[in-house]
Order: structure tokens, then sequence, then C-alpha cells
């Protein structure tokens, strides 16, 4: 009996050592691991880059596109190399409607100095159609009415000359375009400053110009939906316009021969013999 109790005591013992051995070992494995995920936790901190979002562009996106929901996408990007000009998605009210200044990428973020509310003016060879060319003349030209011209406005050009001793106002151009006028054309150095720039085929550019030499220029204003033409019939010389008789001309005459003489001579003749008396009457009766 006593035997057997020794027996288990040493196999209680023997159990016991390895239960602690694995024991040791387990918390040894673990004290381990949690040493090295506590290294790595460290070393990944160090190396984290602080992420910030961003708006990007969706896709490909040309200069003058007007933005959209659909052309906007959110990208995360290193906080350090996010550029300050870039949008917050919390800023999407900032962008949706603006007009794009320059070309972006897929996926380049948007700038707020590549955007608009205000679209940009587009430039005068944009604004003609084919086969017309951009004119540009002097306000001074076109009377006090050149100064206050708009681009957009339209505009009917008379002319005023000498023709056959007449003085003639006749409809030059009409329906006239105007691209730019007064600072709209204006330059960096103040050039342009005055000037007002049409829309014209080359034959209306040549008969402007000619119209310039020829005699002076009145320009009359007219509603830009307003596509009525003038007449030729329109032209006139002041007498005619308020009214007054042209100037009489004398009928010609028919001549009338006496012999080889004309009428105005003969009647001199007539007039001499009437008042005259003839040889042998003078005095009384024969």
């Amino acid at each position: 009996m006593t035997s057997r109790i020794v027996l288990v005591a040493q196999r209680l013992r023997r159990t016991s050592v390895y239960a602690l051995a694995l024991a040791a070992g387990l918390v040894s494995a673990w004290a381990v691991r949690e040493h090295v995920q506590q290294r790595i936790q460290v070393l990944e901190a160090k190396a984290r880059v602080p992420q910030v979002s961003r708006l990007v562009a969706a896709y490909d996106l040309p200069a003058g596109t007007l933005l959209d929901e659909a052309h906007l996408a959110v990208r995360e990007i290193p906080e350090q190399w996010a550029p300050r000009a870039s949008i917050d998605p919390l800023d999407v009210a900032a962008v949706v409607g603006a007009t794009l200044l320059a070309d972006a990428a897929n996926g380049e973020p948007l700038l707020r100095s590549h955007l608009t509310f205000n679209a940009p003016v587009p430039s005068l060879a944009s604004r003609l159609k084919a086969g017309q060319r951009a004119l540009t003349v002097a306000a001074a030209d076109l009377g006090g009415l050149g100064e206050m011209l708009r681009a957009g406005d339209a505009i009917d050009i008379y002319v005023s000359f000498s023709h056959r001793q007449r003085e003639l106002t006749v409809p030059v151009l009409q329906g006239m375009r105007v691209l730019a006028a007064g600072r709209e054309t204006e330059g960096d150095d103040g050039r342009g400053a005055g000037n007002i720039t049409l829309a014209a085929s080359p034959d209306e550019a040549m008969r402007f110009v000619a119209a310039r030499q020829a005699g002076a220029l009145t320009a009359l204003l007219r509603h830009r939906d307003d596509a009525a033409a003038v007449g030729r019939a329109a032209q006139s010389d002041l007498a005619s316009l308020i009214g007054l008789d042209p100037e009489a001309k004398a009928a010609p005459g028919v001549a009338i021969l006496y012999g080889d003489r004309l009428d105005g001579q003969a009647g001199e003749l007539l007039q001499d013999s009437a008042g005259s008396t003839p040889t042998g009457i003078q005095g009384g009766t024969p």
C-alpha cells in the first residue's frame, strides 16, 4: 500500500515538472511574441505617413469642362504631398458648377487656382463663323454710338458721300455683329481702347473700307434679334427726304428757222419790223 502511494507521488511530481516546464515555455513564447508585435507597431508608427482625403478628377478632364459630381472622385494622399490649393471632399460645393481652366488627368487633385465660376472670355477667333473675318475699326469712325457699343450688339452702317453733284446717304452694311468693344480689345500696353471689332465677310470688309474712304460713316444700333434688311431704295439725298421738289430742268425748245436765222434772231427782226414804218408811208397817205 505504501509503495503504491510512493509511486503515485513520484508520477505526480514528474507530471508537475513537465507541466511547469510547458507553462514556462508558453509564457516565454507569448512574451517574445508580444515583444515582437510591439517592435513592429513602433516601426510601423515611425514609417506611417499621415493621409488626407482630396477631390481628384474621376477621369481625364479637358480645360473648359463645367464640373459636376460625375467628374469628381475622392483619393487618399500623403499629407505632406497634398497641394495647399487642393480641395477637401467636404467642400464639394466649391467645385460643382465651376469651370476647369486647365487640363486635369485621371486621379490628379483639383486645385482651386484651376477653377473659376466666371467663364473665361473666348478668343476672337473662336467667336467667328466659317468665312468671317474680324474687322477692327476706330469708334470715332462710327460717330458717337461707337463709344457705347458692347460685344453682342448689332449695328447698321450708313455712308454719306457726294455722287454726280448730289449728297447721298445709303446703307452700306447691315446687321453687323460686334465681337469686342473698347476695353475688351485693350492690351497690356493700352492699345485697343476706343476700337470696335466686327464680324464681317471679306466682301463686307472691302465695302466698309471703300465707304470709309469715300464719305462719312454713321452707325445705327438695332435689336440683336432684328434681322430685317433695309432696301437699297432707302438711299436718298436731303431734298428728297424732307419732301422738296427737285430742281426744275429747262425743257428743251424747238429751234425755228426763218430763212438763215434762228427763231430768236427772227423774233428780233419781227419786233424791229413792227416798230418801224415802211418806206413811202411816213408822213401821211401816199
